[in-house]
């Protein structure tokens, strides 16, 4: 969205002269003061006012010169806690030479009720106007209304929000913009010494005024002075804002040097819209000179940056007809790009991307020049591709003694609306500063083809991006691994989750980087693995532009917490536990029926249920004696089975196995001849002499298992 537009679409002014002889003096009425308008893709421009942010008694008001005579309107904005409305009262100061006033408020609704002292409404005005006339006698004149704050747009476009609003009033805090005034009148006296206007905005209460928009509510102000210029970032405390105020101001002052095309404002205020409770019609908004507002959920110095694209728009100063509209758009869309890849912010796929939406239809069948072929945005697509092909051919042709800058510059010093033919008159202008007529005539032709055809540009490759922009930078930059996480050691080598990566004391946590340079130029990297803010390991070296390598780590963690791990830009959060215990979840013998003093094949199933690997000892007993041991290791969710040949002594001998137990005893042979015996479970007999359970027709093996790291075993017979 846009500082410039066509001014007379929408402005309304209020002067009228008055000529009379007063005993020899003359009375004359000051020059119309021209107010910005909203046209209806919300695009305003103010080109009389001029404005000087103050300190945070937030209010930027126009400076009148010292010696002159100063009429002074004062707008003060306060909530009504109402949502959709904020409350207006206009003040006057006038000089004792003002004879007459007039004010119109062009943003109060037909049907406002106006609360009026000193003024008296004026007759006759056009219908839907709210114009008013000072008494002429009251000392300190007023009006007060009520503004419909909310503003609603239908926006499709790469820089269309979810919602519709562009601004609103919540009841807790509003954006809104701020209320445009008509003024008019007459003085007594010379005219090297006329009476000027100065006008004021304030918030009453906690916010901030610039000229063209407000924000009513807790905030908080941060201001840099760079670049020739003063930055103010308003950040409200319902906003999370994503870039961080330096990283804005970064941006807003590297667009400031690399656009030398003029209109270069004392000061720029831009607003950090909160996106918590409010759907955007927009990413972000430019009206007037100088103010901005981008949602507070936008990152800075990408491909897309909207934070650089609306401050190109407060170096736009052009107003534009409808076939001159496309550049706008086109220039902020191209300059966000290639400021983000230039300085490294961006690489060059995603320069490319950005710009090559212009080759998808129907934007690229759309006809720059007549926005009555548009669908959408092309303005945004193909204009954006078509800028960046205009500023490559120029600056090829020219050695770059030429650029698009050098044409805005152009429309930025016209004092109609430019149209198609304005901008193709000033790029091959620019294109004969350093080339021959007809070099400049041939690029101004595919100007024309591009612009006014439905023939759309292809995007070009890195190769001809470097001859005409130079090689862009090196780009390197981190990226974990699909499998950049893993867990090692004695329970596991695999890919695991990271939220969080839970481990066991003794696992590593194993990372992979993948180091990349989509850069033009050579690049050296230096990467670090840190637990906790210190730094346990690095890594660095050189990558040639376009190559790409794989960095690895591996720390182990030897005690129980929580630990941050970052990586090349990554956070991993580790959680490091002791081992979960094994458990016996089965039991079963080889054979039912067995020799005295004979072995039997136990074998268990263990498992373990838990998050994290477990370790424990199982033990395989007999007559109360453990004969067996085996240490058991299992990943999360694992299952194994161990087997252990154990004989059956002569007496019997117990065999136990989970929290089950039994007792085997040798049953007399059957008959003289007979060496076999069968073995039967018989459960112990209790103090009182009955049964703890049943016979069991089955072998059972009782194991118990005990926890590894010295664990105290939890049964013992």
């Amino acid at each position: 969205m846009t500082r410039a537009e066509s001014v007379a679409d929408g402005r309304a002014v209020v002067a009228f002269l008055v000529v009379a002889a007063v005993i020899g003096l003359t009375v004359a009425a000051a020059a119309p003061l021209a107010v910005g308008a909203s046209s209806a893709d919300a695009e305003t421009h103010s080109s009389v006012e001029s404005f000087a942010a103050t300190a945070d008694g937030d209010s930027v008001a126009q400076t009148a010169d010292d010696d002159a005579d100063v009429i002074r309107l004062r707008t003060e904005l306060s909530q009504t806690g109402t949502p959709g409305t904020v409350a207006v009262t206009t003040r006057a100061e006038l000089p004792d030479r003002v004879t007459e006033l007039e004010v119109t408020l062009l943003s109060a609704s037909p049907d406002a009720e106006v609360e009026a002292t000193g003024f008296d409404p004026v007759d006759g005005a056009d219908p839907g106007e709210s114009v008013w006339a000072w008494d002429g006698e009251t000392a300190d004149p007023s009006l007060r209304y009520v503004l419909d704050a909310n503003q609603t747009v239908e926006q499709p476009g790469p820089f269309a929000g979810e919602g519709a609003y562009r601004f609103v009033a919540t009841g807790e805090w509003a954006l809104v913009q701020t209320p445009r005034l008509g003024a008019g009148w007459t003085y007594t006296g010379q005219r090297e010494g006329q009476v000027r206007l100065e006008r004021e905005r304030v918030v009453d209460g906690p916010g901030v005024a610039s000229q063209s928009m407000a924000f009513l509510g807790e905030h908080e102000a941060y201001t840099r002075e760079a670049a020739g210029q003063r930055y103010r970032l308003i950040v409200p405390a319902a906003a999370t804002l994503v870039a961080a105020p330096d990283e804005v101001f970064d941006v807003f002052a590297d667009a400031s040097v690399a656009l030398p095309v003029g209109a270069r404002d004392e000061t720029v205020v831009a607003f950090a819209a909160p996106t918590g409770e409010v759907s955007w019609g927009v990413r972000g908004l430019q009206t007037g000179e100088m103010d901005l507002w981008v949602r507070d959920v936008e990152p800075a110095g990408t491909a897309t940056d909207v934070w650089t694209h609306e401050y190109v728009h407060t170096r736009q100063a052009y107003r534009a007809a409808p076939s001159g509209r496309w550049i706008t758009e086109a220039s902020a869309t191209h300059y966000a790009a290639l400021f983000a890849l230039s300085r490294g912010a961006a690489d060059f796929p995603s320069f490319e991307r950005t710009l090559a939406r212009g080759e998808r239809e129907p934007d690229a069948s759309a006809v720059l020049a007549d926005p009555t072929t548009w669908r959408g945005n092309p303005d945004y697509t193909k204009g954006a591709l078509v800028a960046g092909e205009i500023d490559r051919r120029l600056r090829t042709a020219t050695d770059g003694a030429a650029s698009l800058a050098t044409v805005v510059r152009e429309l930025n010093e016209a004092d109609e609306p430019i149209t198609n033919e304005d901008i193709l008159n000033a790029i091959e202008a620019a294109a004969a500063e350093g080339t021959d007529d007809a070099t400049a005539a041939a690029i101004r032709a595919e100007a024309e083809r591009l612009t006014a055809t439905r023939e759309s540009p292809e995007m070009w490759d890195r190769e001809a991006h470097a001859a005409a922009f130079g090689e862009t930078p090196a780009q390197v930059g981190y990226a974990l691994t699909d499998d950049g996480v893993r867990a090692t050691g004695e329970y596991r080598n695999r890919t695991v989750s990271r939220a969080p990566v839970e481990l066991v004391v003794g696992e590593s946590l194993a990372t992979a980087v993948a180091v990349s340079n989509t850069g033009g130029a050579p690049g050296s990297y230096d990467l670090s693995l840190a637990v906790d803010g210190e730094t346990v390991a690095s890594r660095s070296g050189t990558l040639a532009a376009g190559d790409e390598r794989v960095e690895r780590f591996e720390h182990t963690f030897d005690a129980v917490g929580d630990y941050e791990v970052r990586v090349g830009g990554e956070v991993v959060a580790v959680s490091v536990t002791e081992p979960a215990e094994p458990l016996v979840r089965g039991v079963s013998v080889n054979r039912e029926r067995v020799d005295a003093g004979g072995r039997v094949v136990a074998t268990a199933t263990v498992e373990n249920d838990a998050g994290v690997p477990a370790a424990g000892d199982v033990d395989f007993r007999v007559d109360g004696e453990t004969v067996a041991t085996d240490a058991i290791r299992l990943d999360a969710g694992e299952t194994t089975t161990i087997a252990r040949s154990v004989r059956v002594g002569a007496d019997g001998g117990p065999i136990g196995g989970g929290s089950e137990n039994a007792t085997i005893r040798v049953v007399s042979p059957v008959d003289e001849a007979s060496s076999t015996v069968t073995v039967t479970y018989e459960a112990p007999i209790s103090s009182d002499g009955a049964p703890g359970f049943g016979v069991i027709a089955a072998l059972v093996a009782v194991f118990t298992v005990a926890g590894a790291l010295g664990r105290e075993r939890r049964r013992e017979r």
